[in-house]
């Protein structure tokens, strides 16, 4: 399977995730109210910023396990996996733990919530301590599923659970406007999925927890690159998030929902992105086992051309039309409230997504500690540009120092292209694509400020927009599908 179907499988429940939290984040925002909303983020935050919690180590497992498997030798791939489940398990728990007595004790004194919410924070914290553990076990467990190229079961488990947790929270939310219950609902099917991984693996793949199997030797092997791994998480999970935890501590709870309403939105694109990840992961670590560096630069261009175009559509398409965009969907008032900090969001998060592709790559060729530099110094601009944006332009100023904090990982981009010695963003096509979109953004941004249109009509374009630009973009695919069908095909001549 191609590295573009397997993403195409990969982002299937991304794609439904996103429409889903879309939808929900209105419904949420009026059941709740600003100050409980901003509370579900709280927890979020913190609990995103506890994503080193098995220290690296499944990340590590998983690519020593690709690395075996590529080469053909299953018993020491079983005993690398058997060695990472031996140490997993008790190091989640304790993060598990720690997270709970953080939240608990110092949730409520960092975070800028009212008084009469402080337990209900506290309580949230202890219920989503247990889905962190649920959650990174199951991650441990999705690694496994990807160095062994199946997304399809992966991806139809997802799709059912995160359908069945979104469409429940916003049951509970509108029955009891209770956020504990909202994350306890989200505990237990992340308990569920962990189990249907584990119960797929010994099924499909032949692998078991394999505790017999652990030996000391392989973790001495793991040690150098765990270690390198787990503080690039570190750094990526406390720094990547370090504007949602400044803001939690200098804004006001409403400001602060406004400002995760857009990097809600952005995470969306960017976990889209995160769909190619573990194909690109797979297949390199493969690659790399099998002696293939042009391999690696090969699965390189193809994620690229999957992903470069659609991206720049998104960025475009969301900036021009924002206004109908957000009044369709939040309505007039917070619509127009978030309207002015989402374009630099969004074009944060399109670069953070193209960036997915190299930092999928960085483990596979052992320069995890690469990344780790990377990682740190774009922590490091995220922290001085959200300083110095609070301060000179308030809330708007924070989005746009977010935005310039993202020239680290088009670093990391041309990094991997040299090394590997693919094209990557210096391609001519592709500039001379970029270009063709930002004129035709501008042409239509032009328009739209001197007619003055009313939401039905603007709707009516922005689709028309979005769909003449998407079908250009899918000429290639649905000429494949035409020939396949008998059908004369479209000539493609670019």
């Amino acid at each position: 399977m191609s590295v573009k179907r397997q993403t195409l499988w990969s982002m299937a429940p991304l794609l439904v995730v996103t429409v889903l939290n879309l939808v929900s984040i209105p419904l949420f925002y009026r059941y709740l109210g600003a100050d409980l909303y901003a509370l579900l983020f709280y927890v979020a935050t913190l609990s995103g910023s506890f994503g080193f919690a098995d220290l690296g180590l499944g990340v590590a497992v998983g690519r020593y396990v690709g690395v075996e498997l590529g080469r053909g030798d299953l018993e020491s791939a079983r005993s690398y996996w058997g060695t990472g489940n031996a140490v997993a398990v008790p190091l989640l728990v304790l993060m598990a733990l720690v997270f709970m007595v953080l939240g608990f004790v110092f949730g409520p004194r960092w975070f800028n919530v009212s008084p009469d919410n402080v337990r209900t924070l506290q309580f949230a914290f202890v219920v989503a301590g247990f889905g962190l553990f649920f959650a990174y076990y199951g991650q441990f467990w999705n690694i496994l599923a990807q160095v062994n190229l199946d997304f399809r079961f992966v991806s139809l488990l997802r799709v059912i659970s995160s359908t069945v947790q979104i469409a429940g929270a916003i049951v509970i939310a509108a029955l009891t406007r209770d956020a504990v219950l909202i994350i306890a609902w989200g505990t237990v099917l992340s308990a569920i999925q962990l189990f249907a991984l584990i119960w797929h693996a010994r099924r499909c793949f032949s692998f078991g927890i394999h505790w017999n199997l652990a030996r000391v030797s392989r973790m001495r092997e793991m040690a150098s690159y765990t270690g390198k791994t787990f503080l690039t998480l570190l750094v990526n999970n406390i720094l990547g998030g370090i504007d949602r935890l400044a803001l939690g501590r200098l804004a006001a709870p409403v400001d602060f929902a406004h400002y995760t309403i857009c990097t809600n939105a952005g995470q969306r694109i960017s976990g889209l992105s995160a769909a190619i990840m573990g194909p690109i992961f797979g297949q390199s670590s493969r690659a790399v086992g099998a002696g293939g560096k042009q391999r690696v630069a090969e699965i390189y261009e193809e994620s690229f051309d999957l992903l470069y175009g659609w991206l720049v559509l998104v960025a475009v398409w969301a900036i021009v039309w924002r206004h109908a965009i957000l009044t369709l969907w939040l309505g007039a008032d917070l619509g127009s409230a978030v309207e002015p900090i989402l374009p630099p969001i969004i074009a944060a998060y399109c670069i953070t997504a193209m960036a997915n592709i190299s930092g999928a790559q960085l483990g596979p060729l052992n320069r995890v500690g690469i990344g780790l530099v990377i990682h740190i110094i774009a922590g490091a601009l995220v922290a001085l540009c959200v300083y110095l944006g609070w301060h000179w332009g308030g809330l708007l100023g924070v989005a746009y120092g977010f935005l310039a904090s993202r020239a680290a990982f088009v670093a990391q981009d041309f990094f991997v292209m040299k090394m590997i010695q693919a094209r990557g963003w210096l391609k001519p096509s592709r500039w001379l694509y970029l270009v063709f979109q930002l004129l035709l953004g501008t042409v239509i941004w032009f328009l739209l400020r001197t007619a003055h249109l009313n939401l039905t009509l603007q709707l009516c374009l922005a689709l028309l927009h979005g769909a003449a630009v998407a079908a250009w973009l899918l000429r290639k695919d649905i000429a494949i599908l035409r020939r396949r069908a008998g059908g004369p095909a479209i000539a493609d001549k670019t």
